[in-house]
């Protein structure tokens, strides 16, 4: 496998929490201890040191040591390890994360009250709440309102909820009365707005997004399918719907126009893509197989088989691509690449893959997967399957960057090499990089396919035309190749590929929807293969 949950266990904590109004978690009285995990580890020459945000004050931190959002997602992952291996020791952890996290959790005696049901964020060493962080954060309090945290702890609680249901069922029904009471935070606080639109870059867009994010929104609504899936709660269901609508309609753009089909993250841009929140198009992939909305699906497939294969043969999951709506391509403002973003874009696809039937949608998971063990700008692993360490980002500098020639061959292409070494990693390794890069380890040990393509992970050349876009990649230790092609084209092209060595490589021709066209298998050397208009092909040459 290549899941190791070694150093997210390094990040765990227990606590015991002291009483505070209106928080408490499960059989708290008979179990006061919860588990959390520590935000931030510093990397260092002795390994790493588990630290909080913001200023330390003695035993204080001006934010806190531990976070909803972290604890959330740690307990999602140790949660899918549980139901994935069956392993006690997950079971127990995911269950203490989620006794800790329900800590969080708003429940004051007066069901009136407009906090009921969201999350204070920040929790200092001793387990007390710090609802006012120092830098301040919004809400302030951070259970005041609508919040990312929100969402992450409807995206724990159903799955946990699922996870539960028949194992523990007491747990279970504790976890679906927390979800239920934050179910009713998302109606006062967001469903309120539901049906309004607002004009945003003059297109008009929903209002009624948690938080103005379909990104965030995209994380509740894995919470909430899976609950619905298990429980067939009807009023969960009127929820799912209700949200789904509101991502389903930041879908933009076409197979040849920017975003190119992307389920646009923010409520308040139709032109920026950032790659730190892309779970999305994912979740409404599991709405398909939860509710049937074809909506939804088409959302899924237009982000999964017409942008995820533009964003990767452009460079990756970038923090924040811009371009005007029906422009052909997009300025990058913020290189930065981070392991959010890489998983995001393999669980979507992957998700996306297994709802709709669509094959090809596995090799492009495997290629998203690729950045986690070399195909990134610094040209090195980001996960280490020894250790469980996944790193927290890759910095792009100001200085030189690509190296852009003309090539003899393919008017107006461009061939873009990226000088090895020139992303820097940044080697800390903190709860939110370690959670998504398990979490895309979890998924890949589940699609065994996917994870061998993941392995091709040394980028050869990137090649930009006008019409069409590739990339190359490579393992020299198998001899594996494989070569992505992205078309602009408002017509069917032709293009050369170079399959190396002497075993054959399989062709796959697919639509801008993902749907396959052609798939043969065919000798090495140089071959053309057929690129559909706005669609992707792959060439994989298997290795030894």
């Amino acid at each position: 496998m290549l899941t190791n949950l070694a150093h997210l266990d390094s990040l765990r904590v227990r606590i015991a929490p002291p009483a505070t109004a209106g928080h408490t978690t499960y059989r708290l009285a008979e179990e006061p201890a919860v588990e959390v995990v520590w935000t931030y580890a510093e990397a260092g020459p002795d390994g790493y040191r588990n630290v909080g945000g913001g200023l330390v004050d003695g035993e204080e931190w001006g934010q806190g040591a531990f976070n909803a959002d972290d604890i959330a997602r740690a307990a999602v992952v140790y949660t899918r390890h549980w139901r994935a291996t069956g392993a006690d020791t997950s079971r127990a952890a995911a269950r203490q994360l989620l006794r800790g996290l329900a800590y969080l959790q708003t429940v004051p005696a007066d069901d009136t009250d407009p906090r009921a049901g969201n999350v204070v964020l920040w929790q200092q060493p001793d387990g007390r709440l710090n609802p006012s962080a120092d830098p301040v954060e919004h809400p302030d309090p951070s259970d005041g309102g609508e919040s990312a945290w929100l969402a992450r702890t409807i995206w724990a609680l159903g799955e946990g909820y699922a996870a539960f249901a028949g194992e523990e069922p007491p747990f279970a029904a504790f976890l679906r009365t927390r979800l239920r009471l934050a179910m009713g935070a998302v109606r006062r606080q967001v469903l309120r707005r539901y049906g309004q639109w607002r004009l945003v870059d003059e297109t008009p867009t929903p209002a009624w997004l948690i938080a103005d994010g379909a990104d965030l929104t995209g994380e509740a609504l894995l919470g909430l399918c899976a609950y619905t899936g298990e429980s067939g709660d009807e009023d969960a269901r009127k929820v799912t719907e209700q949200l789904a609508e509101a991502v389903t309609a930041m879908r933009t753009g076409t197979p040849w126009t920017w975003p190119f089909g992307a389920v646009l993250p923010f409520g308040l841009s139709r032109t920026e893509w950032h790659g730190w929140a892309g779970l999305a198009p994912g979740a409404l992939a599991r709405v398909y197989e939860v509710c049937g909305d074809l909506a939804a699906r088409d959302a899924a497939l237009a982000d999964a088989s017409s942008f995820t294969p533009h964003l990767l043969v452009a460079g990756g999951p970038v923090n924040l691509r811009v371009a005007l709506p029906g422009a052909r391509e997009a300025l990058t403002l913020d290189g930065v690449q981070l392991a959010y973003g890489a998983h995001s874009r393999l669980e979507s696809l992957l998700a996306t893959a297994r709802a709709t039937g669509r094959p090809a949608l596995r090799t492009l998971a495997g290629v998203a997967g690729s950045w986690f063990f070399g195909n990134n700008p610094a040209g090195a692993p980001m996960y280490d399957p020894d250790t469980g360490v996944t790193y927290d980002g890759i910095d792009l500098p100001d200085s030189p960057g690509a190296v852009r020639r003309e090539l003899p061959e393919g008017r107006g292409a461009v061939q873009r090499d990226l000088p090895p070494g020139r992303g820097i990693i940044h080697r800390d390794a903190g709860a939110e990089s370690t959670i998504h890069g398990l979490l895309a380890m979890l998924a890949l040990d589940g699609d065994p396919q996917a994870a061998a393509i993941a392995r091709i992970a040394e980028p050869a050349v990137r090649i930009e035309g006008a019409e069409m876009h590739s990339m190359a990649l490579a393992d020299p230790a198998t001899g594996a190749h494989l070569t992505l092609l992205r078309s602009l084209a408002t017509s069917t092209r032709a293009a050369d590929v170079v399959v190396p060595g002497d075993a054959p490589a399989t062709v796959s021709v697919n639509d801008p929807a993902g749907e396959e066209l052609e798939h043969y298998t065919t000798t090495a050397g140089r071959i053309r293969v057929l690129v559909a208009a706005g669609g992707f092909t792959t060439v994989v040459q298997p290795g030894e």
